[in-house]
């Protein structure tokens, strides 16, 4: 890109000569030009002007961004046609971004008096639009009482750079900060939210509507202005969401009941609540932590607690979630129990895991798959890798018939490992329907491709299995899953330690880490803290793993975790 907003350069070359450059700039913006007529504007009362532009032309002649014989013109993407595009499509942030300077700013050249008026008319002139444009932002918010707002915009418009100057003598008015009526107001936040069906859905006063066009809050199409430096709804914003999300079908009006939930009556708890449930429910495998953002302020009825404790057993905060189903939910419901009976097995607590399990087998297709899971989970911590491999099977049945497709996949991937631990065939096989299972669903393929790469390990194919993980990362980034995300890079510690590639596989383990702890996954957590104390002798990190582990209240897996600093003291 050649750069004229703050400096002159062409980016990614050395070359620095500012006339050539100049001449570069101007043919971007001005198109094409006879070579005479370049020659007469750059060089006047030279001898011999085209010569003076011969040589310039042979300066460029070795980037390529010029071309033409009679009639010259640039190729080159010049960031003041960036600047405009962004103007003109309304997007601040790349006007913020691309106008780092005034044109030209800091080119010091002797021009002749026809090419510095150019110079300096096209240095006032784009002050000018950027100014406007922010002005006009100003303005929007000061027009809909976002006074705070409008004075930030107002302040930065006036601080830029050329700005001050290029107003004087211009008779530019400043934006003055009188909201319009509440009701005004309003109806632009209706047609902010809604646009192009506001008016299908709410009555709209047509002088409401005039009075947003004439002051260039609304197209004539009805299409607001889109506002920058928004940090939040105001009351008025919060209203017109409401009054939309009401008169609109359940899965369309969710996201306008989030934007006036402070507003709520009690029959926008109940109507909207029922979507925020199954809007969680399918956050629950892809991010339990929006499942459980979802959730909060929701009356704690038993649906609801049910929930929680699901998202939170996802995170692996088992002793929260155990909490949270023993308060108002019987534990002979048979959905509850399902839930109990994993988290109390990942406790440690496994006689009360299976009757949990017996209590969930009388339950929802859902319920019975999460109990031939768990029974599945228990023949396989007892060795039992034939029976446990049979039990997910059944599971995945099960969750085929609920329609919990995570679920089933999860099965399926429990199976598949269950195989790969009895030394059966058939794990690939398993983990290649699992994949038809998760169809197109990202975060899905990113664990069951996690666990291909392990078949790939075990088969002594380290470069296939490395390629798996990296294609489980980058499915895992496209839904921004920092569980799924933290597991690939660990598995890709494991294998770089395993090859001894000790500097990688501290790498891998360190941003596995942060990703776990930003997902707020203690189980993970402490699994990678205690990779790392291997890799790097470093009892104190496996020490840290054990207490998140027992605040977690995963007493096995911190028995176990113990087990292992015992390796590390001295005898």
């Amino acid at each position: 890109m050649l750069h004229a907003l703050g400096g002159l350069y062409l980016e990614g070359h050395a070359f620095r000569r500012p006339k050539p450059l100049l001449l570069l700039v101007y043919l971007a913006l001005e198109g094409p030009q006879p070579r005479r007529r370049l020659a007469e504007l750059f060089w006047p009362g030279a001898q011999d002007a085209l010569n003076s532009l011969s040589v310039a032309l042979n300066q460029l002649k070795p980037l390529g961004v010029v071309e033409g014989g009679e009639v010259l013109r640039a190729r080159v993407v010049l960031d003041v046609a960036e600047l405009r595009r962004a103007l003109a499509e309304g997007d601040l942030e790349r006007v913020r971004s691309l106008y780092r300077g005034a044109f030209l700013e800091g080119v010091d050249l002797p021009l002749g008096e026809e090419l510095e008026e150019w110079v300096w008319s096209t240095r006032e002139g784009l002050a000018l639009e950027v100014f406007t444009a922010l002005a006009r932002q100003a303005r929007a918010h000061f027009a809909l009482g976002l006074a705070e707002e409008g004075r930030a915009l107002l302040q930065e418009a006036l601080a830029l750079p050329g700005v001050r100057y290029a107003l004087e003598g211009h008779g530019v008015e400043t934006p003055r900060p009188d909201p319009l009526p509440k009701e005004v107001r309003k109806a632009f936040w209706a047609l902010f939210h809604l646009p192009g069906r506001a008016g299908e859905v709410l009555p709209l006063e047509p002088e409401a509507l005039e009075r947003l066009y004439q002051e260039g809050l609304v197209s004539p199409g009805g299409v607001p202005l889109p506002l920058a430096a928004l940090k939040g709804l105001p009351l008025e914003g919060q209203e017109a969401a409401l009054e939309l999300a009401r008169r609109l079908p359940l899965r369309e009006a969710l996201p306008l009941y989030r934007l006036g939930r402070p507003l709520w009556t009690e029959e926008d708890r109940r109507r909207a609540g029922q979507a925020l449930l199954a809007e969680a429910r399918r956050w629950l495998s892809e991010n339990p932590l929006e499942g459980l953002r979802l959730l909060e302020g929701l009356p704690l009825e038993p649906q609801v607690r049910l929930l929680r404790a699901r998202a939170l057993e996802r995170l692996g905060r088992y002793g929260e979630a155990l909490e949270v189903l023993e308060k108002g939910i019987s534990a002979d419901d048979p959905e509850a129990a399902a839930v109990r009976g994993g988290i109390l097995f990942r406790l440690g607590r496994v006689a009360e895991a299976l009757e949990a399990a017996e209590r969930a087998a009388r339950g929802s297709p859902w319920a019975q798959g999460e109990a031939l899971n768990l029974r599945g989970l228990l023949a396989f911590s007892q060795g039992r890798f034939q029976e446990a491999a049979d039990f997910f099977a059944r599971a995945a049945v099960r969750f085929l018939a609920a329609g919990e497709t995570a679920r089933q996949v999860d099965a399926l991937n429990n199976r598949a490992v269950a195989l790969l631990e009895a030394g059966e065939g058939g794990a690939e096989a398993v983990l290649a329907e699992a994949l038809r299972a998760a169809g197109e669903a990202p975060l899905l393929r990113a664990r069951v491709l996690l666990n291909l790469g392990v078949v790939r390990e075990r088969e002594g194919r380290p470069e296939a299995a490395e390629a798996l993980y990296r294609e489980s990362m980058r499915e895992a980034e496209r839904v921004g899953s920092l569980e799924a995300l933290g597991r690939a890079w660990n598995n890709l510690g494991a294998l770089y330690h395993r090859q001894g590639r000790k500097e990688e596989a501290k790498a891998a383990y360190q941003q596995a880490l942060v990703l776990a702890k930003e997902g707020r996954e203690w189980v993970l957590t402490a699994a990678v803290l205690a990779n790392l104390a291997e890799l790097q002798g470093d009892p104190a990190s496996l020490e840290e793993a054990i207490h998140l582990l027992e605040e977690a209240r995963y007493s096995v897996l911190a028995e176990r975790y113990q087990r292992r600093l015992e390796a590390f003291r001295p005898r």
